[in-house]
């Protein structure tokens, strides 16, 4: 074979090649190639488009953000994650520091759930003056830790002083008290405590501007009007004076100022009819009952 027949050959053969390569890339690979960008030309414009106002939602969220933060710095209330009955127990100590004197028992009614907060709820029930119980009361609601009264009862009760022989005016008080908590973020710190509460003063509407004519207790009966129930059994009870001792009754037995008219097991209650000075009226004890487990 002569050297040109072999030379076109060779370029024929590179002609081919070069001819296959040119229409895999003009026919399939830039066509596909172009595809692809224009995809991803539309993706970035429908990306672009999605973005449009995002700068103006931006600065809604930041004065959503501010308002909040204004908010929590007015925040004049201490939410915690829990509180257990001892805190409870030592923080209504440390508001008699503020208010005066107070006799009070605690009892621990149970944890209870409510929608985005949980509470401890108590039976607080005692004696004392008005002042003494309307100052405690105030520094409860106003005072940093979070706690709410949710039902209150309060009575006069008029009686002889044993050593002076003089009428006195106690006011027995039961109230439930719920201890509120939940777990939320970390919040800024109130610097307001128990010192920074202001109470006003009050006068007292409980005050007789005449005293009835009661005869003073020289029997040492139990006075039921400061006492508490302990117990309901079938025909009996059982309650604790405001000294702490315990005294066991009947239908028809004798207290301070009357006698025990009605012992209700299925309402876990006492009556009692008492007469002050002429007037008659009725009383009841409840048993409280402990729900916690």
């Amino acid at each position: 074979m002569s050297y040109k027949i072999r030379n076109i050959l060779v370029l024929t053969g590179f002609l081919v090649l070069i001819s296959l390569v040119s229409g895999y890339l003009l026919l399939l690979h830039f066509p596909r190639k172009a595809n692809k960008i224009e995809k991803d030309i539309k993706s970035l414009k429908k990306q672009v488009t999605a973005l449009d106002g995002i700068e103006a939602e931006y600065y809604k969220l930041e004065e959503v953000i501010q308002g909040q933060e204004k908010k929590l710095a007015k925040l004049d209330k201490k939410i915690v994650s829990s509180v257990s009955p001892a805190n409870t127990y030592k923080y209504l100590n440390t508001i008699l520091d503020h208010s005066g004197f107070l006799e009070f028992n605690l009892l621990f009614l149970g944890e209870k759930e409510a929608k985005g907060y949980k509470y401890n709820a108590y039976s607080v029930k005692g004696e004392g003056n008005y002042g003494t119980i309307y100052r405690f009361i105030a520094y409860l609601e106003k005072g940093p830790e979070f706690y709410k009264i949710k039902k209150l009862n309060m009575r006069m009760v008029e009686s002889k002083d044993e050593e002076t022989g003089r009428n006195k005016i106690v006011v027995p008080f039961d109230m439930e008290l719920w201890a509120l908590f939940a777990d939320v973020d970390e919040l800024p710190r109130i610097k307001r405590t128990l010192n920074n509460v202001w109470v006003g003063y009050v006068t007292n509407p409980f005050y007789p501007h005449i005293y009835r004519n009661i005869p003073a207790n020289a029997d040492g009966l139990p006075e039921v009007e400061r006492a508490e129930l302990k117990a309901v059994l079938p025909n009996k009870a059982m309650i604790a004076d405001n000294s702490g001792k315990v005294h066991v009754l009947k239908e028809g037995d004798p207290v301070y100022l009357g006698y025990v008219s009605k012992i209700d097991v299925e309402k876990n209650e006492v009556e009692f009819v008492l007469n002050k000075g002429g007037i008659v009226e009725r009383f009841k004890l409840q048993l409280r009952f402990n729900e916690s487990k």
